[in-house]
């Protein structure tokens, strides 16, 4: 098995997500007791409320 790597560093955590919605991506929400929610990270991607 052989790895290729894409980056010329070790990426950051907005590296990775502004490469994932580069590519059209969208964060998903989960359900949770609360109601919808975009966890962890990807909940950078939103605009945040007032």
């Amino acid at each position: 098995m052989t790895a290729v790597a894409v980056w010329s560093r070790s990426p950051s955590p907005q590296d990775l997500l502004d490469a994932r919605l580069a590519r059209g991506w969208t964060p998903t929400p989960t359900d949770t007791r609360d109601g919808p929610q975009v966890l962890g990270y990807a909940a950078c991607a939103l605009p945040r409320a007032l």
